[in-house]
């Protein structure tokens, strides 16, 4: 299987979710139009979890050629793409395509001069506070949040502290989203 951290970008450059095999035949075309190499709809079955037959491990030309689709020259240089701060294996994007994500993702957003939040998804556009710096939401908040962009504010359709709904939560429209990366 491909690494989270990698499946995110495939996902982000294909602009959908990868989770049936229906999307890894549309996927192994988009490959098709952006390298000029195919990738079969099994083997991207078989990278993205989606089957568990065949063999275990991918072929280096095969790892390459998901490289090159995400902008990359070859495998090494995907995951070896420079350590970001928090050993983010993303570095900054410019979104967060939420329908995408797995439970447990990690997000490291950086909004205003200073205020930085950690959060956790939880599924069902929800993510929990698990670090807060200089911010109105706190440690332990669960945030509802329909869209993450670079250059937007935050905007919560609800925060939730301590069990109580305390409401939305939107940053001043001068305080927009500065850093957006995924946490490997």
């Amino acid at each position: 299987m491909l690494p989270e951290c990698i499946k995110i970008r495939i996902e982000l450059k294909f602009g959908s979710a990868v989770r049936y095999p229906k999307d890894c035949q549309a996927l192994s075309a988009s490959i098709l139009t952006i390298v000029d190499e195919k990738i079969s709809p099994t083997t991207l079955m078989r990278l993205f979890g989606i089957v568990k037959n065949g063999p275990s491990k991918p072929r280096l030309f095969t790892l390459d050629l998901i490289a090159q689709y995400i902008g990359f020259k070859t495998w090494h240089e995907a995951l070896n793409e420079g350590e970001f701060p928090y050993n983010s294996c993303l570095g900054q994007i410019d979104q967060v395509f939420i329908p995408s994500l797995n439970i447990g993702t990690q997000i490291l957003v950086k909004y205003s001069q200073d205020c930085c939040l950690h959060m956790e998804y939880l599924g069902e556009n929800e993510f929990k506070i698990t670090n807060s710096e200089k911010s109105k939401l706190i440690y332990n908040d669960i945030i509802r949040i329909l869209r993450l962009d670079l250059t937007f504010p935050i905007v919560c359709e609800n925060v939730t502290r301590n069990g109580i709904k305390m409401g939305k939560f939107i940053s001043r429209i001068d305080e927009v989203i500065t850093h957006l990366s995924i946490i490997a």
